[in-house]
């Protein structure tokens, strides 16, 4: 019967294969792990560039009642909301203000004015009565020498010194009966400063009507009071008639045309509302932002171009934001702004290729908030990482997170 032989490992043998463990073991355990990074596609859509702001929206054409003269105020009896019609609905009544008292010194002054004039009155009376009297007279003589003149016993130059004598008589009684009247006026002016509260007969009341039909907007006086003229009183408007001002930046404003297509955001409806840019306005103005810096301003208008069934809640001098269409493509490739990052001045991503990231360059055109228009460097559905770290380089293994 045969007998088996077994082979032993030799020494050599052994040592290769505790060598190739002790290898193995040592790769595994200095091998870094994949990173884990966030991804996202290239993708290709509708893609918007908008420049965004808070806006106002206000009445178009907002009318201001003010008080007529100064006077008494009654209590205004309208509410916001209430309906007026144009020269019939009563907004306010007035009634004339009273006269201040007047203290000693300014009374003894204005009686001693009043007698003044009396005696201004009284002399220009007696230059009434001298300049008849000369009248008269001239016309006498002048009447003489005409006869005279006729007869052929008095030259042409006398009768017409007596012609320019009856014209000045005349001219001088007509001075002092302009002069008498216009001292009585002043005297009555002078009299009308003594009157006082009590004195005074009351004047009636007088009715403040609306000056066009609408809705009122705002009462800024609602209590009895006396006011000055030209105090406002009751703002009328037409609620349905809105537009949106908003204040861009200069900078900003440039880059918008008249009929720009607008999103009015943050209103309180469930869908953005549809605008157009009306007017820019052509004067800026300086603002100081919330951190203390100086801005130039320019006022944009928007009208908002939904019916007004889709926004009845919106009113006078609430607060929106305004989305200004810059630039729109329909089919726009693109990519997250959050995965580029610049390298030597140009754009690039870490593009994912077989587990591995890989530094990409790109041609970049519009960006938004979000996203970035793709020019060139890769293609649809590439995957790419967002916010790549100072950890990733180029090669390196990477997973999804």
């Amino acid at each position: 019967m045969a007998k088996r032989s077994f082979l032993r490992p030799g020494p050599i043998a052994i040592s290769a294969t505790v060598a190739l463990v002790v290898v193995a073991a040592l790769y595994l355990a200095i091998r870094k792990p994949p990173y884990q990074v966030d991804l996202a596609q290239v993708t290709q859509g509708p893609m918007t560039v908008t420049i965004d702001d808070e806006g106002e929206t206000r009445v178009h054409d907002l009318f201001v009642v003010a008080a007529p003269i100064n006077g008494r105020l009654t209590r205004i009896e309208l509410e916001p909301g209430d309906p007026v019609i144009a020269g019939e609905t009563e907004v306010a009544q007035m009634t004339p203000v009273d006269p201040d008292f007047l203290d000693p010194r300014s009374e003894a002054r204005t009686r001693a004015q009043v007698q003044a004039l009396d005696a201004a009155i009284a002399s220009s009376s007696a230059r009434i009565e001298q300049a008849r009297a000369a009248r008269d007279l001239a016309q006498q003589e002048q009447g003489r020498m005409e006869t005279l003149f006729n007869r052929g016993f008095a030259t042409r130059a006398a009768l017409d010194r007596a012609n320019a004598t009856v014209s000045q008589a005349k001219a001088a009684h007509a001075e002092a009966v302009r002069a008498t009247e216009a001292a009585r006026f002043d005297r009555d002016a002078a009299r009308a400063n003594l009157v006082t509260p009590n004195s005074r007969r009351r004047s009636g009341v007088l009715d403040v009507r609306s000056p066009t039909s609408g809705t009122v907007m705002r009462v800024s006086r609602e209590s009895e009071a006396t006011v000055a003229a030209g105090t406002p009183l009751v703002e009328i408007g037409n609620p349905r008639d809105l537009e949106i001002v908003t204040d861009l930046l200069s900078a900003d404003a440039v880059r918008l045309t008249p009929g720009a297509r607008v999103l009015i955001d943050n209103w309180g409806g469930n869908r953005p509302l549809n605008g157009r840019v009306r007017r820019i306005e052509p004067f800026g103005f300086t603002k100081i932002s919330a951190l203390g810096v100086e801005e130039q301003r320019v006022n944009v208008i928007i009208d908002i171009t939904d019916p007004p069934a889709k926004w009845t809640k919106l009113g006078h001098g609430y607060r929106v934001i305004v989305r200004a269409v810059e630039w729109e493509s329909a089919n726009a490739l693109q990519l997250p702004v959050s995965s580029l990052f610049r390298n030597k001045g140009n754009w690039v991503v870490f593009a994912v290729e077989n587990g591995r990231a890989r530094l990409i360059p790109v041609k970049v055109g519009r960006m938004n908030d979000e996203r970035a228009e793709l020019l060139g460097g890769l293609k649809k559905g590439a995957h790419i990482i967002l916010h790549p770290s100072e950890k990733i380089t180029d090669g390196a293994r990477v997973e999804r997170r």
